[in-house]
């Protein structure tokens, strides 16, 4: 046989081989998500930071309404498949500007900004602080978020060694999700809120050819965010009612 018509017959086999190492290396079932290991890169004690919990007492009180500068943490860690680094892009600054917006509304806040200052280390409150008084902000909202992805075959992945059920069948999913915390500095005291946590979580199924984990991690951050904003809200509209610990101690 002609080398030509062998290597061309040899094509079709060599996907399949492909595709059957592909299915066997990925063929395990949901491992769910190491909460621990997040929990752990967020510094998160569940002990301590209860978002029910009254607001620290230390230092000077607030007076509303107040100037609100919100800092996103850029968190380096490992990055792997159940450990994955949050990037925070314009459009979820913009997202959680939206979602406090009703705070102004409500003459809770004066004006909201993103405080963007590459001179600040992430876990340096105190660095945080006085770049927030620097731009003019009564008190800083810092965020950081941490994401993990779960992916693996369903019943339908017996038909990708088929090349047509490679590209077609629905045998991949993947789980996504983001941890996203949230806690409120005043600038000038050492006064602030119990750390909001708060998780978003999305699915994708698919093909394993088509199925994007980086799509599903962001719309699992979506929706962090959209959590995370309405916690805020929620937090200062009951603290400033004067329940559980009132907002009305900072006036």
């Amino acid at each position: 046989m002609p080398r030509l018509d062998k290597e061309v017959m040899q094509q079709p086999f060599s996907i399949i081989v492909v595709l059957l190492v592909a299915l066997s290396a990925g063929c395990a079932g949901s491992q769910g998500f190491n909460r621990a290991a997040m929990n752990e890169v967020l510094h998160i004690d569940h002990t301590l930071n209860q978002g029910n919990r009254a607001p620290s007492s230390l230092g000077s009180p607030l007076s509303l309404p107040f100037r609100l500068g919100i800092f996103f943490a850029d968190h380096n860690f490992p990055n792997h498949q159940s450990l994955r680094k949050v990037e925070w892009l314009s459009a979820d600054r913009e997202q959680l500007l939206q979602s406090l917006a009703p705070l102004q509304d409500q003459r809770i806040l004066t004006d909201i900004f993103v405080l963007i200052d590459s001179t600040v280390h992430m876990a340096n409150i105190p660095e945080i602080r006085q770049a927030g008084a620097r731009y003019g902000a009564d008190a800083v909202l810092v965020i950081d978020g941490a994401g993990a992805i779960d992916r693996y075959n369903n019943r339908y992945a017996w038909l990708y060694p088929t090349l047509i059920g490679a590209y077609l069948a629905p045998g991949t999913e993947s789980d996504a999700l983001v941890m996203a915390t949230g806690s409120l500095w005043v600038v000038r005291s050492e006064w602030h809120t119990p750390i909001q946590i708060v998780e978003g979580a999305s699915k994708i199924v698919g093909s394993a050819v088509f199925v994007d984990d980086g799509a599903a991690l962001e719309d699992a951050k979506k929706q962090a965010i959209q959590a995370l904003g309405r916690r805020i809200v929620d937090q200062l509209q009951l603290w400033m009612q004067g329940s559980p610990s009132p907002v009305s101690q900072l006036r």
